[in-house]
Parts: C-alpha cells; structure tokens; sequence
C-alpha cells in the first residue's frame, strides 16, 4: 500500500561550481527555474501531503518569488537551511506538520525527476521502509593515493551512484538524523545515515536522465535532454 509522504527538497547549497551571480536552483533551464522543475513532480502527486524547500538563508522571499509563476504554491513551505546539508534537512524534518508516514528527500537540483521514478522509489520504502534509486557504474574505478599514485582498481560490479529521491519512514530517517545530530556524524547522502544505525536500504533502479546540476555542462545536457523528450 502506498503512504502518504512528506518531501523535503534541498535548496540550500551555494552552487559555487557553477559560477556566475546566480545560484543553479534559480537558473532557468528551458524555461523555467531549476528548482521549479524539481517540484513539479511532487505538486502534481496525490501522495504528498507536504512539501518543505529548504533555501539559504535570507532567501525565502526569492525562492518563492523565482517559482510561483510556475508552481502552485498550495503544498509548499520554506525553510532555512544550516551551514552543511545534513542541518539543513534536520531542519525540514523539524518543519513536517502533517501526519505522513514517509520522508522523501530530494535534490532541488536534479530537475528531471520523472513521476515514475519518484512512485517506484515510494512503493519500495513502504514496503522496506527505507529506499533509494541507483544507477551501475560504467567507468573503470580506481583507488589512488594522495600522490596521486594508483593503488588498486575496485570492482565495479556491485558499486552503484546513489540518486534522489530518497524515501524513509518518517520514524526511522528522524531518529537517524536525531542521533546524527547529537553525535556530530557527518553525511552527504540521507541512507548513510540509516546504514550508521543498522537500518536496511533497500534500491531500485535509478535513471541515467536524473542528473545532478552541478556545473554549467550539466545545464546544457540537461536542456539536450528536454528538448529530446527524454
């Protein structure tokens, strides 16, 4: 059975590899906003009660004023983030006020999320109450020292990127990120967080098409991507 879920969506970072004056959740990519189109999917959705944006600080009037021409608002509320991106997602589960069974935590910067995607990541949390989309890695994998000398090459065949969205019971990614939080433990990635406590992270596969934008080579695949229809 599907839950109801809450969405998180990190929009805090200071996108510094992308240059330029203005931050990669507010560029526009064919269109419309960046942080627009990593919405969209979650407005749209019958299961999301709640959707908390997390944006730097001072920033809340902007990222509402760069969306509401592109998003209904109905569902949404902002919140500031922290200083790294684990306290900024401690603070969106702090803001949930409904009463969803799932957490869904996804980058405000990986825009081509599909409904798909999101609902085959959703139907497998509620069944293993923790999930996260996948893709293989295709380049070979080498370890290298800090002199830049190599050490040993990893097998690949069980090494998988992990993507967003990625779903937990609300209980379970709360208590993770509580005892992450009192312990000081440092994560980029919210199941890392479970593996520390010695919950189970179940996978399904991710799509090569949910990229992260990162650099200005991203915005432009992005858009190639689009404009194929993808």
């Amino acid at each position: 059975m599907i839950m109801k879920a809450a969405v998180l969506i990190a929009a805090s970072g200071r996108g510094l590899r992308m240059g330029g004056d203005i931050k990669k959740q507010y560029l526009t990519l064919a269109g419309r906003p960046v942080l627009a189109r990593s919405l969209q999917v979650f407005i749209d959705h019958p299961a999301v009660q709640q959707i908390v944006v997390i944006v730097p600080k001072n920033e809340i009037d902007l990222a509402r004023e760069t969306i509401k021409p592109f998003c209904a608002l109905d569902k949404i509320c902002f919140v500031e983030g922290g200083r790294r991106r684990q306290d900024s997602i401690y603070q969106g589960l702090l803001a949930i006020s409904g009463d969803a069974a799932m957490v869904c935590i996804h980058d405000g910067v990986r825009p081509l999320v599909s409904s798909e995607l999101f609902e085959s990541v959703l139907e497998a949390a509620c069944r293993y109450g923790a999930a996260i989309p996948v893709v293989p890695v295709t380049d070979t994998l080498k370890e290298v020292s800090f002199s830049g000398m190599v050490g040993r090459t990893i097998p690949r065949e069980t090494i998988r990127r992990a993507q967003t969205p990625q779903i937990f019971r609300h209980e379970l990614i709360s208590e993770a990120y509580r005892k992450a939080h009192i312990l000081g433990v440092e994560a980029t990635d919210d199941a890392y967080l479970l593996e520390l406590v010695g919950e189970a992270v179940n996978t399904v596969p991710g799509s090569p098409s949910n990229i992260k934008i990162t650099s200005p080579q991203d915005l432009l695949f992005a858009e190639a991507l689009l404009k194929g229809g993808r």
